[in-house]
């Protein structure tokens, strides 16, 4: 018993020793993770990369670095349906300094528009001014997200043009378009007003239009 504790004390004083004599402290490379609620994500630091899972809020590359060792933390691969950034990702391994990276999500999100046709200016009998050309107005609502959209007739007499919605939808989520008020003196209709976004922006929302 005496030998086997003299040995292991022996071993620590022996291991101590080399430290001092060059040996280098190994530090883990690691972060935090925000927001990530999909699988896909894959991290790189250099040749070295860790697959991290949906759910996942820490994560740790599988080797460790020696002391005063550069690190550069990259994306490889961003999660489906999601895009995430990093913060803290590059330095170098410090004495008492942990490599803690911060790695946000956010859910993918794109824009939502589509085309009109017979949106045409109009002119107002009854005002002091008869010949003046006013432009006709129709008012979108996309009811999931609350965005809505002011779609003007163009001024160079087509009546038609292409629409976006300033409020982007999110990847999954459904959208539903509806015509919230109808322009002056026309009648709208609207196709293709409701489904799911995916990985690509929507733009076949179709919008017609007919003066009464």
């Amino acid at each position: 018993m005496k030998f086997s504790t003299l040995g292991a004390g022996a071993a620590l004083i022996l291991a101590a020793a080399l430290a001092g004599c060059g040996g280098k402290a190994q530090f883990a490379v690691q972060g935090t993770i925000a927001g990530l609620n999909n699988d896909g994500l894959v991290l790189a630091n250099g040749s070295d990369t860790v697959k991290v899972p949906a759910g996942a809020s820490s994560f740790v590359f599988p080797h460790q670095i020696p002391y005063g060792t550069d690190y550069n933390i990259t994306i490889q691969t961003q999660p489906a349906h999601m895009s995430c950034s990093l913060g803290g990702a590059s330095g170098s391994a410090g004495h008492n300094v942990a490599i803690a990276a911060q790695v946000v999500c956010n859910q993918s999100t794109h824009t939502l528009g589509g085309q009109f046709t017979g949106l045409f200016q109009y002119k107002d009998a009854t005002s002091a001014t008869p010949d003046t050309l006013l432009n006709r107005t129709v008012v979108l609502l996309n009811g999931s997200t609350g965005g809505q959209l002011t779609v003007s007739s163009p001024t160079d007499s087509s009546g038609k043009g292409d629409f976006v919605f300033g409020s982007q939808v999110a990847d999954g989520q459904a959208y539903g378009v509806t015509i919230l008020t109808q322009p002056v003196g026309a009648t709208c209709t609207l196709v293709n007003g409701t489904g799911v976004m995916h990985e690509n922006n929507v733009s076949n929302l179709v919008l017609t239009c007919a003066t009464n």
